[in-house]
């Protein structure tokens, strides 16, 4: 074969417009790197339920829930606010890598073709589904649990004396609810279509090449992290405000130009021991400053005790992130059946996994049992569910076909 011939047989295989040596926007190996990505994000996804299950049974956590349970553990708090530093901003990061990913294959405008098909479209369908689905599970804890705690106590003693929700904060009763992520994602692809070509200006090879910026770059983050509160609250809200921009959105761009550098995870594995120390000291000290959550009693952090807090939750963030990314790269980058049928079914789980664990979690909660043994019913109810219902009524479907695209039956 000769080099005119070899040239036109990459292009044709890697969908993409030209192709010479390997150079940062054409990984090499790129195949294996996805599935360990992608594979990491199906991990993500279970750490998600893993954390809301853990949420009726954390102690004081559980007090800012809906489900709360009146059995707790201090342990199961300190478990999910340590998910909760860096699940989201590794799933904006993927998200990021695999835009990027599209965008360079197919071009801007399949790339925004794709967006809208996997994330614009879904969020419409199923919000107002999920709207019902939680006032529905609203409805069946108030009538179910006999002395209801947390939220619930809030939302019948109010019914009995609305004079009670006189000084509480104002709450949106319209959110985005949990699909804030995708509603965030729209805006941050919406933004990387927008900047594509101005990004490719900026010398990404020299700044991910310094090992400084591993200390510098998490600064960037730390206003962010102070706006958006400890712990940082989800931003449901359907008006947009700036800090997830600051914070998820830097994440988002970090796995766009991550995308053809992969080896910079490789780097970055020396420095496995001393974030790790770094993690285990920082997070202690995270958490003890950290305020009590009530629903009507919160009282936000102000002045040092806030800066310190932002700026832990910045770095941890970070660290937290690279050590799962180099986890991942070494546990998940073979090829495994399994694995990718959790990969495919994870979208389907994100997006039903809430109201199923709030409604498991308020069946149990009138059986006197313990949280080591409520906890994982609930997550391992969520996650059979989720996945027969991918099973029987996603993956071969219409539905199916929105999420991940057309399959056929193996």
């Amino acid at each position: 074969m000769d080099a005119s011939a070899e040239k036109q047989y990459r292009s044709t295989a890697f969908g993409l417009t030209e192709q010479s040596a390997p150079s940062a926007e054409q990984p090499k190996a790129r195949e294996d790197r996805i599935h360990y990505l992608d594979n990491l994000r199906a991990v993500a996804m279970i750490f998600g339920v893993l954390l809301h299950a853990g949420l009726a049974y954390a102690d004081p956590a559980q007090e800012i829930w809906l489900a709360t349970d009146r059995n707790s553990s201090r342990l199961m708090d300190c478990a999910i606010w340590f998910v909760h530093l860096f699940r989201m901003a590794l799933f904006f990061l993927i998200a990021g890598y695999f835009g990027k990913l599209v965008a360079n294959r197919k071009g801007i405008r399949q790339y925004l073709k794709n967006r809208a098909i996997r994330i614009a479209i879904p969020f419409i369908l199923f919000w107002p589904v999920l709207f019902f689905a939680m006032g529905l599970i609203f409805g069946i804890g108030l009538m179910y649990i006999k002395e209801p705690q947390g939220i619930l106590k809030l939302i019948r003693d109010i019914s009995n004396n609305p004079e009670l929700a006189e000084g509480l904060p104002a709450r949106e009763t319209i959110t985005t609810m949990h699909l804030w992520f995708l509603y965030y994602l729209m805006l941050f692809s919406l933004i990387a279509a927008l900047l594509y070509q101005r990004l490719k200006w900026i010398p990404w090879d020299r700044l991910f090449g310094k090992p400084w910026l591993l200390v510098v770059a998490p600064a960037l983050l730390v206003p962010a992290a102070i706006a958006g509160g400890t712990p940082m609250a989800a931003p449901e809200s359907f008006i947009p405000t700036w800090w997830p921009f600051a914070f998820y959105g830097l994440y988002f761009l970090a796995g766009w130009q991550l995308y053809g550098r992969e080896s910079i995870v490789d780097k970055a594995s020396r420095l496995i021991a001393p974030m790790c120390l770094f993690v285990g000291i920082a997070f202690m000290g995270y958490y003890q400053l950290m305020p009590k959550l009530s629903v009507t009693e919160f009282t936000p952090l102000t002045g040092n005790r806030l800066l310190v807090e932002g700026i832990l939750t910045a770095y941890l963030s970070v660290s937290l992130v690279i050590l799962s990314l180099l986890a991942g790269k070494k546990l998940l980058s073979g090829k495994s059946t399994a694995l990718r049928w959790i990969s495919d079914a994870s979208y389907w789980t994100y997006l039903v996994h809430l109201p199923l664990v709030m409604f498991f979690q308020i069946l149990l909660v009138e059986f006197d049992l313990s949280v080591w043994i409520k906890f994982p019913l609930v997550v391992i109810a969520t996650l059979f569910v989720s996945a027969l219902t991918y099973l029987i009524f996603v993956r071969y479907t219409p539905i199916g076909w929105l999420l991940n695209g057309k399959r056929t039956f193996p």
